[in-house]
């Protein structure tokens, strides 16, 4: 929580304000911790391992773009754009503006827009505090705009601003709250074994990641194009109870979903822990969802050939070979590909089971 009063602010909206702050101010505020960081607003956190072996969540940013604009400012050759701070709606904020434009605010007030930027004015700042660099920052006028939304709205806004910024499609789609596939990954992330278990931020998973075993984007991406005759929000949460469902007996059955150092090694030569698996995962829930018991009918999965070797898989999923190591090939194309070959291997599978 933090107390500041913003100077010569007009109100915009209900909810929105706009005033000017130069670089000097800016900086100062997120020195001392007036504007934070908030990865549910913004690109998210990061697992960094310490010295000490142990794990750090870090903010989501690009250096390299601190960077240029750090030089940009120091050269003169920066415009100033409009930067964006939320104060959190949480209810135990205070907002108040008075009749000479002073907004007053009492509450956590995150970056909503203009992370790099604020983290190049700071850079500066702290360069002229130890004689490295000479710059007056309060030749940079910024026009900020401050919101006052909850959670929920704030990654609506940044889901708009998203769409101009090189971020990744898990990150984007994570702020995409109206979206039905959307909502039902949300309701997994709540309500199922796959909590902890989704990668928000990235569109892959890295090898080293010991926590994460699908991204956000492949799940949504999974569910439109299985369920694409979805079409309410009803229908949507019903789905989400029975993918809830699905995806618990899946993690407990399947050892690559569950321990991180078998799904390391399958991934040598198997497709089962990997996260382009989850487009067969859908697809094979959809495949089982009017089956009365088919929780029994899970084993079947160990049956498929799922070898990165096999020649089902050449040349439309895979490329490489023993030698080189194997890569996949994730494009629409070779996800219906996938989908279509995995629906056909397991429901004759299941036809020669229930015969």
């Amino acid at each position: 929580m933090a107390e500041y009063v913003f100077r010569n602010v007009t109100q915009v909206g209900e909810k929105e304000y706009q005033t000017i702050i130069d670089g000097q101010e800016l900086a100062e505020m997120w020195r001392d911790g007036i504007i934070t960081y908030n990865p549910e607003i913004q690109r998210g956190t990061k697992v960094k391992r310490g010295k000490d072996n142990s794990e750090v969540e870090v903010a989501v940013y690009n250096k390299a773009n601190v960077k240029k604009i750090y030089t940009s400012m120091l050269s003169g050759q920066y415009f100033t754009d409009m930067i964006t701070l939320n104060v959190l709606e949480d209810g135990n904020e205070k907002v108040e503006l008075d009749d000479e434009g002073n907004l007053a605010v009492d509450g956590e007030i995150n970056i909503a827009d203009g992370q790099h930027r604020i983290r190049a004015l700071s850079m500066i700042l702290e360069g002229n505090e130890k004689g490295d660099t000479f710059f007056d920052l309060t030749e940079l006028k910024f026009p900020v705009k401050v919101t006052h939304y909850n959670v929920q709205t704030a990654q609506q806004q940044f889901h708009q601003f998203s769409l101009g910024l090189k971020i990744s499609s898990s990150r984007a789609e994570y702020f995409n709250q109206t979206g039905l596939a959307n909502i039902i990954v949300r309701e997994l992330m709540k309500n199922s074994d796959l909590a902890g278990r989704v990668e928000v931020v990235r569109n892959s998973i890295p090898k080293k990641d010991e926590r994460h075993i699908v991204t956000f984007a492949t799940l949504v991406n999974a569910i439109e194009i299985v369920y694409k005759d979805l079409e309410t929000r009803v229908q949507a949460m019903e789905l989400s109870k029975y993918l809830a469902e699905f995806f618990n007996e899946l993690i407990n059955f399947i050892p690559e979903l569950h321990n991180y150092e078998k799904r390391a090694q399958s991934k040598e030569t198997s497709l089962i822990g990997e996260n382009f698996m989850f487009y067969g995962y859908v697809a094979i829930s959809k495949v089982l969802r009017d089956k009365e018991n088919w929780k029994e009918y899970l084993p079947l999965i160990n049956e498929l050939d799922l070898l990165k070797s096999s020649k089902v898989w050449y040349g439309e999923v895979i490329k490489g070979g023993k030698e080189r190591g194997y890569a996949i090939i994730n494009t629409s194309e070779s996800r219906q590909k996938f989908i279509n070959k995995i629906v056909r291997m397991f429901k004759k599978l299941l036809n020669e089971k229930t015969e």
